[in-house]
C-alpha cells in the first residue's frame, strides 16, 4: 500500500498529521512494501492542491481527519481511497494500517 499523509513538517515517522488537508504544504507518502517514506511538496497549498500533487504518485489511499466535497470527488475520480482514524503521527498510522477506517463524509468545506 502507498498511503499519502498530510503533515505539519517533515520529522520522518514522527511527523505530525496536519488537520486541515486543504492547506498542507507537505505530504508524506508511506510505501508499506519497502517501509520507506517519500516527502512531496504541495505546489499550491489550498483547496484540492494536495490531491492534484499526489495523483501521479501511485497512491492507493490518503489518510486525513477530514476533507471537503470537491477533494473527495477528485479522490474518487482518481481511484484513491480515503482513510481516517484517531492517529496523530505518521508512525501511529504506519503501526495501525490495518485498523484505518474509511472516511465516509465531508468536513463541510
Amino acid at each position: 500500500m502507498r498511503i499519502a499523509i498530510p503533515i505539519m513538517e517533515n520529522k520522518g515517522k514522527d511527523s505530525e498529521v496536519a488537520e486541515h488537508f486543504g492547506h498542507v504544504r507537505e505530504m508524506a507518502i508511506y510505501d508499506s512494501e519497502n517501509d520507506k517514506i517519500e516527502l512531496v511538496d504541495v505546489v499550491n497549498s489550498s483547496g484540492c492542491s494536495p490531491v492534484e500533487t499526489i495523483k501521479d504518485k501511485n497512491v492507493n489511499a490518503i489518510f486525513c481527519q477530514g476533507m471537503g466535497m470537491k477533494a473527495i470527488a477528485l479522490c474518487e475520480q482518481f481511484g484513491i481511497e480515503l482513510k481516517t482514524g484517531p492517529y496523530k503521527t505518521v508512525k501511529e498510522i504506519i503501526e495501525n494500517l490495518g485498523k484505518l477506517e474509511n472516511l465516509e463524509e465531508s468536513c463541510g468545506h
